[in-house]
């Protein structure tokens, strides 16, 4: 018996003596939500002014104006608890010094949490302006690996791309497979007011497509996908990219695949039908192809933002194979 006192008496001292792990707690907060930790009376003045100009301008390739990211404001003294859990946090403030840093994970994770601090009102306004983009894109990266994180818990199974394309898209449950192609496949999901899509196809190489200027090109494939292959509600109605305002184009990459980012509307000819829309066209030279990936939404007289976010996640999930 006292053997076993012995024993227990040594595990538990080795347990105090162990130094401990510190424990961070999982983020949290809504998709797109950045909180700003800023005083009242400078999220009131030209600082504040400065704020939501950097991260609350009008979202691109939408309908309806929308900010970029919703902006949460507190003051750094009710910054406590569980307000430290949010997963973008922006820092603004005055210091002795000018300070410019992004840590990770500080109160939670995964969180990223810019710190921006200036001795004045001029130059903090301008570091606002000048260091928003690495911010923007930092805070962006995070909010789509927290999209596809929620996606995980409950993946649509499909093997409808890896038979056609050789490729893979995680897309959440509540999608289906609403019509195939030979070279094409659509996915939809419903919601209370519409619908969402991701559609997929791809192109022979010989398409023509001036990568340097893409935009006309762009808009002919995208016209003429749709005319073969999105029908609308009424005879000889399909799928068009809205003339009324033009796109915005960007090329950026899939791993070392080059592409073209393109952000526009789309209506349906001679219907009442129209929406945003988000595509990747991937140069896959190595299947001697274009591969292309949309998603577009109709949901009228409700907020576009985050359901194009959605497909935007979707499609950022591209893992591809050799093709079949």
């Amino acid at each position: 018996m006292n053997i076993r006192v012995l024993l227990l008496f040594l595990i538990v001292a080795g347990c105090q003596n162990r130094p401990s792990a510190p424990l961070v707690k999982p983020s949290s907060g809504n998709i797109n939500t950045v909180t700003v930790v800023i005083p009242d009376l400078l999220w009131e003045s030209e600082v504040g002014d400065a704020v939501r100009s950097a991260f609350a301008y009008p979202a691109e390739g939408l309908p309806q104006q929308e900010p970029f990211f919703d902006l949460k404001q507190m003051p750094p003294e009710v910054f406590t608890g569980f307000a430290r859990s949010s997963r973008s946090i922006l820092w603004v403030g005055f210091g002795d010094e000018v300070i410019i840093r992004v840590d990770k994970n500080a109160y939670a994770s995964p969180q990223q949490m810019a710190v921006l601090s200036a001795p004045d009102t001029t130059t903090l306004v301008e570091m606002i302006l000048s260091q928003s983009p690495p911010i923007i894109a930092a805070f962006k990266k995070g909010e789509v690996f927290e999209r596809q994180r929620r996606t995980q818990k409950s993946p649509l199974k499909h093997n409808a791309l890896q038979q056609r394309f050789g490729i893979d898209l995680t897309l959440p449950s509540a999608y289906q497979v609403f019509k195939e192609g030979e070279k094409t496949v659509w996915f939809q999901r419903e919601i209370r007011k519409g619908h969402v899509n991701v559609l997929v196809y791809e192109l022979p190489r010989k398409t023509k497509l001036n990568f340097d200027q893409p935009l006309q090109d762009i808009i002919k494939i995208r016209d003429s996908v749709g005319k073969a292959f999105v029908p609308g509600r009424l005879s000889g109605g399909h799928l068009i990219t809205e003339a009324i305002y033009e796109p915005y184009v960007y090329t950026t990459s899939f791993d070392d695949v080059a592409a073209i980012e393109t952000r526009g509307t789309w209506e349906v000819k001679g219907d009442f039908m129209a929406g945003p829309f988000l595509q990747y066209l991937l140069d896959d030279k190595e299947n001697n192809r274009y591969l292309v990936m949309e998603g577009f939404v109709f949901a009228p007289s409700v907020a576009k933002r985050d359901y194009v976010f959605e497909t935007e996640a979707i499609m950022r999930s591209l893992t591809q194979s050799k093709k079949p």
